[in-house]
């Protein structure tokens, strides 16, 4: 019994001797590779930025890249083990595809990604909307993109639902339309109301002269005439301007005497005498 647990022993002792060193050199081939991998991936991505280009496709590439290096380096690891890499590649392929089938939710969203990013609908710091959410595009990722809201919230849309949908893009264009609607009383002179709203837009430095500024009498309402200044501006100036003409307009109106009416209820009661 002793001598059969001493050759064992001996055995196992003999074995470790043998496998130890690819033992410590997959892992060390593992840690030191994954580290590099990640400061790799950093400074491409930092070159890129340097570089101009749109941080939507930086941050594609990146969350891509990490992929890929870490894949490398598992493989590289294997390798080291004596593990017969060619049939683990085929066997991580064979994986994939079962595993793609069993996901195809998350391979539609890795397509979209890269539909996104050839096809550029938008851009990284576009302002978008889609799917009753709106807000600026702060990364695309290989499985999802990630939207900013005016309040700091953050949104995380599968990319597949964004492929899937109508996407509004107001950053796209230098330039944008504001149209504001002001409901005037009948009592109002309509040339003096008009007068005004263009004197107004014409004064304005974000106004933009071409196209030049319109005033057009619109619907008429129980309460009112609605009246439709339209006026174009920077895409970076659209919502400055939008509270400074509100504002602008309200004291306008006070100024020049005009009535900006509002729903309200008469009740008239009889006395008896």
């Amino acid at each position: 019994m002793g001598v059969h647990f001493e050759k064992t022993i001996e055995n196992f002792l003999h074995w470790l001797q043998g496998v130890l060193p690819q033992f410590l050199g997959a892992l060390l081939i593992f840690g030191l590779g994954w580290w590099l991998s990640n400061v790799l991936t950093k400074l491409i991505c930092k070159g890129m930025s340097r570089g101009g280009a749109d941080s939507g496709i930086v941050s594609f590439i990146c969350s891509l890249l990490r992929v890929v290096f870490k894949i490398i380096v598992v493989i590289m690891a294997a390798q080291q083990l004596g593990l017969n890499v060619t049939s683990l590649i085929a066997a991580l392929t064979t994986a994939g595809v079962a595993i793609g089938l069993a996901l195809k939710d998350n391979m539609a969203n890795i397509a979209g990604g890269a539909q996104i990013i050839f096809t550029k609908p938008f851009r990284g710091g576009d302002y978008i909307a889609l799917q009753n959410v709106e807000g600026t595009v702060e990364r695309i990722e290989i499985m999802f993109t990630v939207l900013r809201t005016f309040d700091n919230k953050e949104i995380v849309i599968p990319n597949s639902k964004i492929t899937d949908s109508v996407i509004t893009n107001y950053s796209a264009r230098a330039t944008r339309r504001l149209d504001l609607n002001y409901q005037v009383g009948y009592g109002d002179n309509l040339s003096k109301v008009k007068q005004t709203l263009l004197q107004l837009s014409e004064e304005h430095g974000m106004v933009l002269n071409e196209p030049a500024p319109q005033v057009l009498v619109g619907e008429y309402k129980e309460d009112g005439i609605v009246v439709s200044l339209k006026v174009w501006c920077r895409t970076e100036d659209y919502w400055t301007l939008y509270s400074d003409l509100q504002e602008r307009v309200k004291a306008a109106f006070q100024e020049e005497g005009i009535e900006l009416p509002f729903r309200r209820l008469d009740i008239h009661m009889d006395r008896e005498e």
